[in-house]
């Protein structure tokens, strides 16, 4: 069972190691009667049905409660939009990380506490391979969404939305991006001058790197069309994803804790050699707040975006289901929402915010609905076109725990 406490990346191994072991074993396992019976009250996995929206919501508010475990503090936003369409039903809504959400919900029910309603998190290992065959959690999608959102973000867990890391540059020295393959950061004049979040203790990054590597034949191709021969990789390294890796670690990368620290340094203006990063892009956001200015080099080969899922789920044996299902489908927006919704700042009050419902606090450049009818946030316009390189679920599943090795060997050296 995944009982130690996640410090790093050491110890998110540890935990994730224990993940898989739990995640096998669970999916052979036989019927639960609790678990099914839980499933059929409360019309959930393969009793779901289209739902009666009036009884759905007459039954959350005898309910009167819904309890989530999240990964991010824009939750208690959504808690308190929520509050504004359902004044009879409390939300209590915790920020807790992505680590410390997996780990309370794993350690709640193995002790027999079933306390949260809503799980929320961008942690495709644990959520997709330990906590849904456990029945810790069951996908739940609002029918009338089914043909709005993608298959592949559907299945096997709803996703909220989509996030991505991209390539920082600042478009004041530069007016044009400086670079136009990702493999010019490992060059003499990159020494030094490129940053980004250390992934020990931070899922996304780690999702960044997984992207990277499971992409190599692209990362690989990349290389050979620019410099025009034959990439030699280094030894012991398997494949170009990694020697790239290998490469920017070896050109002095400067490792930080803050990602917005990261972004004001690429950014701030007046700097004569500004240096470049990998950033979540939303910091793109202080451009307008700030008066920074940060910039996508779009056309980047073979890509500038890395993108990654956070999920939603309802808690297995949530106590309040109908409250449950209620909160996940305001979360993903109004079924009013479609691609001509006018949408205008401040998105959280006013006709924006009873169109986007529970994605009004989320709805920023560098966060993304998986919804096909949901139109792109301010300065995002280039996101629909852009290439995205992303990791899947069981190429993370098989390849995480290696990609984290490597990279605390290689910057142990």
């Amino acid at each position: 069972m995944m009982t130690s406490t996640f410090r790093g990346a050491k110890g998110w191994l540890a935990a994730g190691a224990m993940t898989l072991a739990l995640a096998g074993p669970a999916l052979a396992q036989q019927a639960d009667p609790k678990w099914d019976a839980w499933l059929q009250k409360s019309q959930l996995g393969p009793y779901q049905k289209n739902e009666n929206w009036d009884e759905v919501v007459a039954n959350a508010k005898k309910e009167g409660e819904v309890v989530v475990y999240s990964s991010t503090g824009t939750m208690l936003k959504v808690a308190e939009d929520f509050a504004k369409f359902y004044p009879e039903i409390k939300v209590k809504a915790y920020d807790l990380g992505s680590e410390k959400t997996i780990e309370k919900v794993v350690r709640e029910h193995q002790a027999g506490v079933y306390a949260a309603d809503v799980i929320y998190s961008g942690g495709t290992e644990q959520m997709v391979f330990d906590l849904l065959p456990n029945h810790r959690i069951v996908n739940y999608v609002p029918s009338y969404l089914t043909d709005k959102i993608p298959a592949e973000h559907r299945e096997p867990l709803l996703t909220h939305v989509i996030e991505a890391y991209g390539v920082l540059y600042n478009s004041e020295a530069h007016p044009q991006p400086p670079i136009k393959t990702i493999w010019e950061l490992t060059e003499p004049q990159w020494k030094g001058r490129f940053s980004m979040k250390s992934p020990a203790g931070s899922l996304t990054t780690l999702m960044m790197l997984a992207a990277i590597v499971e992409h190599s034949d692209e990362m690989q191709k990349a290389y050979e069309q620019h410099y025009g021969k034959k990439l030699e990789l280094s030894p012991g390294v398997d494949n170009a994803g990694y020697e790239f890796l290998h490469r920017l670690i070896g050109n002095d990368i400067v490792i930080s804790d803050n990602s917005s620290k990261i972004a004001t340094a690429v950014g701030l203006r007046g700097q004569a050699k500004p240096p470049m990063a990998f950033s979540v892009i939303h910091y793109l956001t202080k451009n307008q707040s700030d008066n920074y200015a940060n910039a996508i080099p779009y056309d980047l080969q073979p890509a500038a975006l890395f993108s990654y899922p956070t999920y939603v789920a309802v808690a297995g044996q949530a106590p309040h289901p109908n409250a449950a299902k209620l909160f996940v489908t305001f979360l993903m927006g109004s079924k009013d929402l479609n691609g001509n919704s006018e949408l205008k700042a401040p998105f959280r009050s006013g006709k924006s915010l009873e169109l986007l419902q529970g994605m009004a606090a989320f709805y920023q450049i560098g966060t993304f609905s998986p919804r096909t009818d949901v139109p792109p946030p301010p300065y995002s316009e280039m996101w629909p076109k852009a290439k995205k390189l992303t990791a899947s679920p069981e190429f993370v599943k098989d390849n995480i725990a290696k990609i984290s090795d490597f990279w605390l060997a290689e910057t142990s050296r």
